[in-house]
């Protein structure tokens, strides 16, 4: 398809659809996006009122996957949920007009019909970012001053700046410059912008859902390693033939877009990053959660700092949870004490009772760290100067992390001394929060602490 769609583009398409498994029975619609909702709203027919119909309980099974053919061409729209019913309903005449509107959840491929988003048909795909332009190095282009002229010259291949295999996941990895390249006619003006472009080439073919996590994974990871929220801005996907299957998907979500910072940036080399994209694919799944959790809290700016500070400290506890294993005391020493304070609660008059269910119940937990420990761990990780210099005071950042969080999250306790309540001081603590994780997780993912320290550094001076 020759058109170019990013995921939150916006138009409106008439076209005619119909069920991918019913593809006789055709309709006539709209299918539009204002860069936040995917929507398709189908054309006004005449219809016979009935009872069921006054009582909203007519309504036709919504399709799985809606193959159709628009003004731009082929597309597919796959997870659709009816949100309304309008027309007119004239009971004394018995006639009435009614047409269906659709909300997308799910996703709309611009330029071919796929069969549905499991199916494992798809062999790569191109994947442009807003913000990382200027973290890569440009296209190549140069220019060459003469006595007679200027010459620009751009390449016509696009220079590879990134190239690994991720074996975890199976699938190849590239990250090529293209330096889009216009010119105008007669010379009147032209332009070269480098773009990253980031190509995924599985080992076998995937299906849209896959190449959709990889492309939310790594936006994750070049938001970890920018320091601010990045998001896809565009996505090509191809299958058997990029001739004859190839299409865009679109697919909007709300979340912001930051303006990148280079006093942030993670510095490395081409080797460095190969690393550290290999490594982040060869995570544990546990991990998906996290990263969500910590960097849709870094796109939602809406939130309110509350809401923020819990997800961070959710986060904090979460990050060492999945990497450290620590206990209280040793699991057989555990056993014992599980074992002689279960058989203690048994030989009480009240064994059978509701109290003594979640007396055996909290037993089990015993010996995991408390949130405090957690805190105090993951702070004795990392060297004291540094960890002052971006928290403050060890102590106190623990004993606020920990008052605050009990606070909000049981109403109606007293409220201690190191509690913030303020929406600035939350704010500002929850800055000292988004640093920590990003330290902490670029460590997990092999950066020496002291080669990226001033970049955190710079990171947790942005709002002093």
């Amino acid at each position: 398809m020759d058109e170019k769609f990013e995921l939150h583009s916006k138009f409106q398409l008439e076209g005619v659809f119909w069920d991918a498994t019913n593809p006789d029975d055709k309709f006539a619609g709209t299918l539009s996006c204002d860069g936040k909702r995917l929507e398709l709203a189908t054309r006004a027919e005449l219809v016979t009122p009935t009872p069921a119909m006054l009582m909203g309980t007519d309504e036709d099974s919504v399709p799985d996957v809606i193959h159709g053919f628009t003004v731009k061409g082929d597309c597919t729209i796959i997870g659709l949920q009816q949100i309304n019913t309008p027309g007119l309903l004239d009971y004394s005449r018995g006639r009435g007009v009614r047409w269906r509107y659709f909300r997308v959840i799910g996703a709309c491929l611009m330029g071919w019909h796929l069969a549905n988003d499991s199916a494992e048909v798809l062999t790569a795909a191109d994947l442009t970012y807003t913000g990382i332009s200027e973290w890569f190095p440009g296209c190549g282009a140069a220019i060459k001053f003469g006595d007679e002229a200027t010459t620009v010259s751009v390449p016509k291949k696009r220079p590879t700046v990134l190239d690994v295999c991720i074996l975890a996941k199976h699938f190849h990895l590239l990250i090529k410059i293209d330096p889009n390249f216009e010119f105008k006619g007669g010379g009147r003006s032209f332009k070269a912008e480098s773009e990253p472009i980031v190509m995924l080439e599985p080992a076998e073919p995937r299906s849209l859902q896959w190449f959709v996590e990889v492309m939310h994974r790594l936006e994750n990871f070049l938001s970890l390693s920018l320091g601010t929220s990045v998001r896809a801005k565009t996505m090509r996907l191809i299958g058997t033939s990029e001739d004859t299957e190839s299409g865009w998907l679109i697919r909007p979500r709300g979340g912001k877009v930051e303006q990148p910072s280079i006093t942030i940036w993670l510095r490395c080399d081409s080797s460095q990053l190969s690393s550290a994209v290999a490594s982040w694919f060869s995570m544990s799944e546990e991990f998906t959660p996290l990263e969500n959790l910590i960097y849709g809290t870094i796109r939602h700016s809406s939130l309110f700092v509350e809401t923020e500070f819990l997800s961070l400290a959710q986060a904090i506890e979460s990050f060492h949870r999945l990497t450290d294993k620590s206990t209280v005391v040793e699991p057989e020493v555990f056993a014992q004490v599980q074992e002689a304070l279960s058989s203690f609660i048994s030989q009480q008059s009240w064994a059978g009772s509701a109290i003594a269910d979640r007396c055996k119940k909290a037993i089990n937990f015993l010996n995991e760290p408390t949130f405090q420990n957690r805190i105090q761990s993951l702070l004795a990780g990392i060297d004291p100067e540094r960890a002052k210099t971006l928290v403050g005071d060890p102590v106190i950042f623990e004993q606020t992390l920990k008052q605050t969080r009990n606070y909000l999250t049981h109403p109606g306790i007293e409220k201690k001394g190191k509690v913030l309540t303020g929406s600035k001081e939350l704010f500002l603590f929850n800055q000292k929060l988004h640093v920590l994780l990003r330290l902490l997780m670029l460590k997990t993912m092999g950066f020496s602490e002291a080669a990226i320290f001033d970049q955190m550094f710079q990171q947790s001076r942005r709002y002093a």
